[in-house]
């Protein structure tokens, strides 16, 4: 890695993983969703937001966890998803940290008086995202609107975020569940990079690892927007591949021979 830093004058690895969501959100569509995300919890109502795997959900929620005051919110994710409607509960009881009662009942009960002390006696208004939602039992969906019903559904106290596959869109449409798409009125798509937006993303993950000049070349970025379907995680893991083959060639420059022989290296990992 020291290798690829200083022959490419980077002071860090240009695509990995650990990014302040910050630097990603310079990317235009991402500020949007997180505006639209905000505006939702600040309106104390509730939203969805879909899109690929890869294309920026969780660090639009990142984002959002940041800039919302403890002093207002009090934030929590869950990641687990595939679990019954009583696993659930025990999972948000352990998030809020109550004690995981046995029953499904006093789980609710505890989560519910909860939220509302919260909101009742401390001003503080309750976010709760469902990451992988597209994966949300129909008994755990079917259960959320009775969730956010409090004093009679007149009171705003909690927000939920549910967070998807497109699929979950569709899921969403179904008569059963009538009731809770009444209360999340908010919708966000965060849609893959076009080859435009491509460019600029990635261009921008090596200028902000210290790269002051373009060593992806035009040809090579269109490849990489086609190959990668213009998803930023596959971008990533192809952008670091064709980086270390350039490397190996002492290339400066990741060219559309680079980037054919990536796509070959990354193999499933592009799918």
């Amino acid at each position: 890695m020291n290798k690829l830093l200083s022959f490419y004058s980077l002071v860090r690895p240009p695509f990995s993983k650990d990014i302040h969501p910050s630097e990603m959100l310079q990317m235009p569509h991402l500020q949007e969703a997180l505006l639209a995300l905000k505006a939702a919890v600040e309106g104390q109502t509730s939203a969805v937001m879909t899109g690929d795997s890869g294309c920026g959900k969780t660090c639009v929620w990142r984002a959002l966890e940041e800039e919302l005051s403890q002093g207002r919110y009090r934030v929590h994710y869950l990641s687990n998803s595939a679990v019954n409607r009583r696993d659930f509960y025990r999972q948000l009881s352990a998030a809020l940290g109550l004690e995981p009662h046995s029953s499904f009942a006093a789980l609710y009960n505890g989560v519910s008086q909860h939220i509302q002390e919260l909101a009742s006696q401390h001003r503080l208004h309750v976010v709760i995202a469902l990451d992988e939602a597209h994966l949300l039992n129909i008994q755990v969906l079917e259960h959320l609107h009775i969730l956010g019903n409090f004093c009679r559904d007149s009171k705003p106290w909690l927000s939920l975020v549910l967070m998807g596959l497109p699929d979950l869109r569709e899921m969403l449409k179904r008569n059963i569940l009538a009731s809770l798409i009444a209360r999340i009125p908010i919708r966000i798509q965060i849609s893959p990079l076009d080859p435009e937006q491509v460019k600029l993303y990635v261009r921008h993950r090596m200028s902000n690892a210290g790269c002051r000049r373009d060593v992806f070349s035009d040809d090579a970025l269109l490849l990489m927007a086609k190959a990668t379907r213009g998803l930023m995680r596959r971008l990533d893991i192809l952008g670091e591949q064709c980086l270390n083959m350039a490397l190996k060639a002492k290339s400066n420059i990741v060219d559309a021979t680079v980037v054919q022989k990536g796509i070959q290296a990354c193999g499933d990992a592009l799918l």
